[in-house]
């Protein structure tokens, strides 16, 4: 989801739902971060809800290195923009098939976080569970 041109407000929370059929495989949540390069900080807090079609949910808080201490950026890009698409959950068990929903949060306790481009999740299925 593409953010607005003051980056990510904390009370922005980005939501959006996906639907597991084969609950029967392993899955690897990543996310995806486009950041401009004046972006102050080296790495970024998130805060990811996931709500299961039964109602419960589970709250993941995720601390995502962006840059190494010599300041060179870890994602990839040219210009001013840097991507970065990492791996946040791996082999995450999904155990019911139904529509699940997603928040993603930004935690880094400012009230608006600049140079932030746009954010998401993607869900990949992995191999079957044994």
């Amino acid at each position: 989801m593409d953010l607005g041109k003051d980056g990510w407000s904390y009370d922005e929370i980005l939501t959006d739902s996906f639907e597991i059929n084969h609950p029967d495989h392993y899955h690897q949540l990543l996310t995806n971060l486009r950041i401009n390069t004046d972006y102050s900080f080296a790495n970024i807090q998130l805060k990811i809800t996931l709500l299961k079609p039964d109602s419960t949910s589970q709250v993941f808080p995720i601390s995502i290195p962006l840059a190494e201490k010599s300041g060179k950026w870890l994602g990839s890009g040219f210009g001013s923009t840097i991507t970065f698409q990492e791996p946040i959950l791996h082999r995450k068990i999904f155990d019911q098939s139904g529509t699940y929903h997603i928040t993603l949060e930004q935690n880094m306790r400012l009230e608006n976080l600049s140079n932030i481009i746009s954010a998401g999740i993607r869900i990949n299925k992995q191999e079957e569970i044994f």
